[in-house]
């Protein structure tokens, strides 16, 4: 069997007729293992805030947007470039390729998702915050308005309503520790 990495759409498809459409590098996946296929669309699952909540959510993303590895034997290649979404040319990874890289990386990531995973199962808040200990931040509203700060954790508080953003900000040469509002930052460029 050879390994071979395909070009998917990116676009979301019905990975079956009836089937409620999704990414296209997830449907290409699932035909491909319906037919019997290993097939990888690695996903990697990051926590971010939308919109105005204050909570980060799980975001599952592709991690190789437009791409899929798979191991498709000789006998079902001609199946295989027929998926919905893949396009027919495939590229063959050589056996010492896919033992470097492919196979390394494929298992980078699921160490990384089955921690993502644990994260949201024990529903660790603080685990899910979007900042790095020591990141940049930007003020954007609030008493602390355009000054830079460094997050050092999510905290809240009995009295809170819901969780903050505790940093440290330089104050007439001292560190002095601040809490914001976490709509009220972004990550400094």
């Amino acid at each position: 069997m050879t390994w071979y990495l395909g070009i998917t759409t990116t676009r979301h498809i019905a990975p079956h007729p009836g089937a409620e459409k999704e990414r296209g590098e997830f449907a290409v996946e699932r035909q491909l293992h319906h037919l019997g296929i290993e097939a990888h669309a690695p996903r990697k699952i990051e926590f971010k805030r939308v919109g105005k909540k204050r909570r980060p959510d799980p975001i599952t993303s592709p991690y190789l947007p437009g791409y899929i590895f798979a191991q498709i034997p000789a006998e079902l290649f001609a199946k295989a470039i027929q998926c919905n979404g893949l396009r027919p040319t495939m590229l063959a990874i050589p056996p010492q390729e896919v033992r470097l890289h492919v196979l390394r990386f494929l298992d980078r990531v699921a160490r990384e998702n089955a921690e993502a995973e644990r994260i949201i199962a024990n529903n660790d808040r603080a685990a899910m915050c979007q900042f790095d200990a020591g990141q940049a931040l930007e003020v954007l509203a609030g008493p602390f308005q355009e000054r830079a700060v460094r997050f050092i954790r999510m905290v809240q508080a009995a009295h809170d309503m819901h969780p903050m953003i505790e940093a440290e900000a330089d104050f007439f040469g001292r560190a002095v520790k601040v809490k914001v509002d976490p709509l009220d930052v972004k990550g400094a460029a």
